[in-house]
């Protein structure tokens, strides 16, 4: 059985301030393959590494991000929130983010607000189209990302599609499921399409993860790498018994 891959969920987010690059090194040190990272632009159009439509959760600023200028943002601290030690950490412009990943670890691009055809010609640029993908939430972007930028792989969720065939239907790369949507056929159907298979858990329970390994997930979009890590291996060794 092959190891799966690990996406790091908004960097080593339970080490280090989400979306940070001291996330993003934290994730590089843990192993990671992919980093899972979330972009908006600021009012003048950068586009910055955030995940809320506000500032207030994760820096000591206050405020809708998209009401703030880039002069604002890059004064931030992002860091201080999560721990003294991080004091200082500011949010990362995209392009220093994509520098800092370049050569080193793959992208996962959550656009929460911004142009797809932006952020493929960032990654494009760098040469970094071949190790990385998007998704968003808003319906209206995924369609612009699947109409503007065919060569930049796409990932669904099958909470929004519903069934391998329609993740095919749409020219999906990746397909997520959540904790509570899959089971060992579903995965084998995806596969046998064509389709990467992802596991999307926030959470620690060894119990999802032996079922992720047994069912044969590709990719774990997850925050507790160490404790999948251990589960997978276990159960490898179970199953070669």
């Amino acid at each position: 059985m092959k190891q799966a891959v690990i996406v790091c969920h908004r960097g080593a987010c339970l080490a280090a301030p989400e979306n940070t690059l001291v996330a993003l090194e934290k994730a590089i040190d843990l192993g990671a393959d992919v980093v899972e990272f979330d972009v908006r632009p600021s009012k003048d159009g950068v586009l910055y590494v955030m995940h809320d439509e506000t500032v207030d959760r994760t820096t000591n600023g206050s405020g809708r991000f998209a009401d703030m200028h880039s002069s604002e943002i890059d004064r931030l601290d992002a860091g201080g929130w999560f721990g003294p030690e991080f004091a200082g950490e500011r949010v990362p412009r995209f392009d220093t983010f994509l520098d800092r990943c370049k050569g080193r670890i793959g992208t996962y691009v959550e656009i929460k607000e911004g142009d797809p055809g932006e952020v493929r010609d960032m990654l494009a640029v760098r040469g970094m189209l071949n190790d990385a993908w998007t998704f968003s939430f808003d319906q209206s972007i995924r369609a612009e990302a699947r109409a503007k930028v065919p060569d930049l792989k796409r990932m669904v969720l099958f909470a929004h599609v519903g069934s391998v065939e329609r993740a095919v239907a749409q020219e999906a790369h990746i397909l997520e499921f959540h904790e509570d949507c899959f089971d060992e056929n579903l995965v084998a159907e995806a596969r046998e399409a064509g389709l990467v298979t992802q596991l999307f858990y926030a959470g620690a329970d060894r119990a999802v993860f032996e079922k992720a390994v047994r069912c044969g997930i590709e990719q774990m979009n997850i925050d507790h790498v160490e404790v999948f890590r251990d589960v997978e291996k276990n159960t490898k060794m179970l199953v070669l018994d």
